[in-house]
């Protein structure tokens, strides 16, 4: 009610839910940009939600009775932290911080999509790389590694590969496994013995199984 009284227009509401496992499932298929998390649920507790998505990509605001957990939320990456009763103004600052912070995020690279350049966070700054010049990204837990023509060590970027592939041209790189993205312009080989594809940087990628049956077609 908040979100379309002061802000219409500016937000779709997917849905409402109730619990962690009504949730879980709706968040895996919807991808969405900002969840709004409670910390006491039925059975499990909005951190554990959290804990269930290791490569998230989306951004959490929590909305609680409970003052004493906004240390542990921020441990969490929580972009804020509102007590319920919802102070009006301050709903409105966070979520205006919010727009203003995806507004940033989407204008300042927008040149850089089109010319299939992204930007990733290192550490110390950030990495401009070329979509082309990227062979593979693999996961680590929260950050990826990316694997690129241009130098011999991977970059640790802090982002989770969900994230990276939202920022990757969909029509060159493929996520041909749960932990690897890959472009298929650097795909050199793949070896049916083994199941692996051979990059040309000469590393070999486990493929998932739905994936197999993908490649065989095109032989």
């Amino acid at each position: 009610m908040l979100l379309n009284k002061y802000f219409e227009g500016k937000f779709e509401v997917i849905q409402k839910c109730s619990s962690v496992d009504e949730a879980v499932p709706l968040i895996q298929g919807e991808e969405p940009d900002l969840v709004f998390l409670d910390i006491q649920m039925p059975r499990q507790s909005g951190f554990a939600l959290l804990e269930l998505f290791e490569n998230r990509s989306f951004d959490v605001i929590f909305t609680t009775a409970h003052k004493d957990y906004a240390i542990e939320a921020f441990k969490h990456r929580a972009f804020d932290y509102l007590l319920k009763p919802i102070d009006i103004r301050e709903f409105q600052k966070t979520l205006l911080r919010y727009i203003n912070f995806k507004e940033e995020e989407n204008s300042i690279f927008a040149q850089g999509r089109r010319l299939a350049v992204s930007a990733f966070s290192i550490d110390g700054g950030l990495e401009f790389i070329r979509h082309d010049e990227v062979i593979y990204c693999m996961s680590d837990k929260n950050y990826t590694r990316l694997f690129v023509s241009t130098g011999e060590e991977p970059l640790f970027v802090s982002k989770p590969l969900s994230y990276i592939g939202r920022k990757l041209s969909k029509e060159r790189f493929v996520r041909i496994h749960q932990s690897y993205l890959v472009n298929i312009t650097k795909i050199k080989r793949y070896d049916r013995g083994t199941g692996l594809l051979i990059m040309h940087n000469g590393h070999e990628i486990p493929v998932s199984t739905r994936r197999k049956s993908e490649l065989q077609k095109f032989a």
